[in-house]
């Protein structure tokens, strides 16, 4: 594969043009966000006009610099992915709506194509390493943006629950938004902090923010979020090896003393989501009711498990239930588009990158969780979802087997020996 051939390049990939736009079109995603929830939805079409002439400027020019010749992507192959996304149109016409079901299926195919070209790019010119390192230091700056307009805004500062109707949620985001905003945040930093030589004022301002980020996370009763907090500190104590065990107890003492003081407070989001948790397990929970719905519907026509019921055909499978669409980014495809285009899916969004982050990059990084366990829980599959970029761009990525054996070793000596701590870094 070409990217075991290649030596660091003295060119920042900061400053390459396919890693600016890609920067750009998932900034203008949570900037959209926020827009929305501060005007009260006023701007949603104005945004989405933007973001939509972005992401054509972004395509445009990635095209005056691709090169197909050269194979980035041992898996999923281009071919793969175009099997992929024909599979995809063509489901959509097993829709009630087909003019609906393909819009949509664009809204979710062209952003994604977009990004599976421009890694390709990316790929041919940088090392792996130096580009997940690269992405984690730009996504933990645009996923910071909720967590200062919140300390701005000053709205549900000091509270312990700012979950829905019970508590204040800020003028621009909602308490989703702070809870999946700042567990990237935390998680990003703590990669960081550990895979980087940094300043002492970058280092400061990046454990500060990140207890701010912290009680945000606990307040914002966000359960997805906590969930993957927990898995990636199951991660940093147990697979992570750059770091010695008694600075993972020193760095584990923050999280938990924070826990432990809003746990202790009744009123808390986290006593509260708690008892939320316990009755939905008694009652049922509306997305695992959505599923038994949706189940029930494909097993009445059982070859419509094959051909799904068409992408985003919400009304037919789950009419008048308590949700309006899946809320869960593999239902999206597994009952818009059949088991085929599932396990098609599943192959390079799931059992894939997770093998190879277990076998290689579990080592190093540590906030993959969120990019797992947040689709589950959210619909992110089209291209102005809340974690559309990083959910695609880190899982391509870790569909890469990065190195042999030997290569490893090198990598490891270059990016996180001796050498490391001597010299400048090109990529920071």
């Amino acid at each position: 594969m070409i990217y075991r051939n290649l030596s660091p390049k003295k060119q920042n990939i900061f400053l390459n043009q396919d890693f600016i736009f890609l920067f750009i079109n998932g900034a203008l995603v949570i900037i959209g966000y926020g827009l929305s929830v501060a005007t009260g939805g006023a701007t949603i079409a104005f945004m989405k006009t933007v973001k939509s002439l972005v992401l054509f400027l972004s395509i445009f020019v990635l095209f005056k610099d691709i090169n197909f010749t050269r194979r980035a992507f041992h898996s999923p192959s281009i071919i793969y992915i175009l099997v992929f996304t024909f599979w995809t149109i063509l489901m959509s016409f097993f829709a009630k709506d087909v003019m609906y079901s393909l819009r949509r299926s664009l809204e979710f195919l062209i952003p994604f194509l977009y990004v599976y070209i421009a890694l390709h790019n990316l790929i041919q010119k940088y090392e792996l390493f130096a580009l997940l390192r690269a992405f984690i230091k730009a996504f933990n700056i645009i996923y910071i943006i909720p967590v200062i307009s919140f300390l701005i805004t000053g709205r549900g500062l000091g509270n312990m629950n700012i979950y829905g109707e019970g508590g204040q949620e800020g003028q621009f985001f909602i308490s989703n938004h702070y809870g999946w905003a700042s567990c990237i945040f935390i998680l990003t930093s703590i990669d960081i902090l550990l895979n980087n030589k940094t300043r002492y004022l970058y280092r400061g301002f990046l454990i500060t923010f990140s207890i701010i980020a912290m009680y945000l996370l606990l307040i914002s009763g966000n359960r997805s979020s906590w969930l993957s907090l927990i898995l990636a500190l199951m991660i940093f104590v147990l697979k992570l090896k750059i770091i010695r065990t008694d600075f993972k107890i020193l760095i584990l003492i923050i999280p938990v003393l924070i826990i432990i003081w809003i746990a202790a407070i009744p009123e808390s989001s986290l006593n509260m989501r708690l008892n939320d948790t316990e009755k939905q397990m008694e009652q049922g929970e509306a997305r695992f009711d959505v599923a038994e719905t949706a189940t029930g519907y494909f097993n009445e026509s059982k070859w419509k498990w094959f051909t799904g019921a068409g992408m985003f055909n919400y009304a037919e499978v789950i009419p008048g239930n308590q949700l309006s669409d899946y809320h869960n980014s593999y239902f999206e495809i597994l009952f818009g588009g059949g088991v085929i285009l599932f396990i098609l899916f599943l192959n390079f969004m799931l059992f894939r990158p997770l093998y190879f982050y277990t076998l290689y990059y579990s080592k190093y990084f540590i906030s993959i969780p969120p990019f797992i366990v947040i689709p589950y829980f959210e619909a992110n599959i089209t291209g102005g979802q809340f974690l559309f970029y990083p959910w695609f761009i880190f899982l391509l990525l870790y569909n890469i087997k990065p190195v042999s054996k030997q290569e490893e070793i090198t990598l490891k000596e270059r990016f996180y020996g001796k050498r490391m701590q001597e010299r400048k870094h090109v990529y920071s």
